[in-house]
């Protein structure tokens, strides 16, 4: 009897309140609700397995995914630095902090925080890309341009690689390369937001770019040299 009173007192610490699911069950079902499409629900299941391993990095990363499809940005930043301070080398956290620095408009800390992955052996998938444009973003074309051409090695078929190589070429004054990059873009059938802005950057790309002055932001320069993990 005390055998089955303890597996029973331990099965019962691994449910959620209430619902009596056990934690891997939450994570599942919140999978399914975010292909689905359903995110309020990923984000509920996400807070309830949360009080049940309320520092469970990967737990934080989906509900700040979650969160940030949403439209709840701020949020999302604050659920990613809450994991960054469990686990502040993880790669994973620290791309998807960047992501929503940089969606949220600071370019500086997007670019301090990407920097920290740098330096690491292995490049988590989508940093260079990301890396090309935050440097974009800096004026800092030269810099986006080797990134950039080093993720299209990696990713020959990734339609936004293109559209921000086609950025950069525009910037430097290379219009026929910069027309090119946009067109592969389209061939590799984009979604319906990125395929509209690119149908605009080859109909008035001016209008969309406009001509900004380069500008920086007081740093060490970085250098390459990591090798990008898998997908």
């Amino acid at each position: 009897m005390v055998v089955a009173l303890i597996a029973f007192l331990e099965s019962a610490c691994a449910m959620a309140p209430g619902e009596g699911q056990t934690l891997p069950s939450l994570e599942r079902e919140a999978h399914r609700a975010m292909e689905q499409g359903n995110l309020k629900k990923a984000k509920d299941i996400d807070l309830r397995a949360l009080t049940l391993a309320p520092e469970d990095v990967e737990l934080l990363n989906n509900l700040a995914v979650v969160e940030d499809r949403l439209g709840e940005s701020d949020k999302a930043l604050r659920t990613l630095k809450r994991a960054s301070s469990q686990v502040p080398d993880d790669a994973r956290i620290l791309l998807n902090l960047a992501r929503i620095e940089l969606k949220l408009g600071r370019e500086g800390e997007a670019f301090r925080t990407a920097g920290k992955i740098v330096s690491m052996e292995r490049w988590p998938d989508g940093f260079r890309t990301l890396m090309g444009k935050i440097d974009i973003d800096l004026a800092r074309y030269e810099e986006a341009h080797v990134y950039l051409h080093e993720a299209l090695e990696r990713h020959p078929d990734n339609p936004l690689v293109f559209a921000y190589l086609g950025i950069v070429h525009f910037r430097l004054g290379e219009r026929a390369d910069a027309e090119k990059n946009f067109r592969d873009a389209l061939s590799l059938h984009p979604s319906p937001k990125l395929r509209r802005s690119l149908l605009m950057l080859l109909s008035d790309p001016e209008k969309v770019l406009g001509h900004p002055q380069p500008r920086s932001i007081s740093k060490k320069e970085i250098s390459h040299g990591g090798h990008e993990g898998k997908p």
